[in-house]
């Protein structure tokens, strides 16, 4: 916990899937499914730049590039329907998802107990959100969560983290870091202006992407950032 409190952090703003959650690239297979299965083409390029944003949007953003206004609309709300149901099977029926440490609400409560507050954001739907929340009791270890669906935007915008900075009342940005495992987690980071922003390398990007989409430094995974962890040597990329 060093780094953070080097940096008098008191504030850690938490990406959930890849970061917090382990769920295998599950997101992004579902919703390279669900655009195929409907018969809009997707690329390599498309598939990477979905990471780290709002579910929906991404839907929205893609369906608009080939429908008419009109005809858009519904076949958004279609793809909408059929991606949660999708997820709801994968996530909960199949049990794909799981924290990416079994002792990581212990880690949380450690921080809390050393008044640095623990936040969660996501492009996950609000609703679907709070089921994720749930199912791990991550609301008895955590002060605040958030869905980009509550703002306009997402990330890479830094509106997420201002929000929870103001319902936890947390006066300066420079006491807040970021950590996610993608390139528009860093970007929000950086967007927001926070003190410190962390990636890991628990999802799918690289050490080199994260560094240059603006990570202050690139640990493994959030568990990293546990004492008994960083006395090992070498952890910090």
């Amino acid at each position: 916990m060093s780094i953070l409190f080097n940096n008098n952090i008191t504030m850690l703003v938490c990406d959930m899937a890849g970061t917090v959650l382990k769920e295998n690239g599950t997101i992004y297979k579902t919703l390279f499914n669900t655009l195929t299965n409907m018969n809009y083409p997707v690329t390599k390029q498309d598939k990477k730049n979905w990471q780290g944003k709002d579910k929906f949007k991404v839907l929205e953003n893609h369906i608009s590039r080939f429908e008419l206004e009109d005809h858009y609309k519904i076949k958004t709300n279609i793809a909408k329907q059929l991606l949660m149901k999708e997820l709801d099977k994968e996530y909960f029926e199949n049990n794909g998802i799981k924290l990416i440490d079994q002792n990581l609400p212990l880690f949380f409560e450690k921080l809390r107990l050393h008044n640095i507050k623990i936040a969660l954001n996501t492009g996950y739907p609000e609703d679907f959100q709070k089921k994720l929340i749930d199912k791990f009791d991550l609301d008895l270890y955590i002060e605040d969560s958030i869905s980009s669906e509550k703002l306009k935007y997402g990330r890479p915008y830094p509106f997420m983290i201002h929000r929870l900075m103001e319902n936890s009342e947390v006066e300066n940005v420079a006491n807040v870091a970021k950590i996610g495992d993608t390139i528009n987690d860093m970007k929000e980071g950086k967007n927001a202006g926070c003190g410190l922003v962390i990636g890991v390398l628990s999802g799918d990007h690289t050490k080199r992407e994260l560094k240059k989409a603006g990570a202050d430094i690139v640990i493994d995974n959030i568990m990293n950032l546990d004492d008994e962890i960083q006395s090992l040597n070498g952890f910090f990329l």
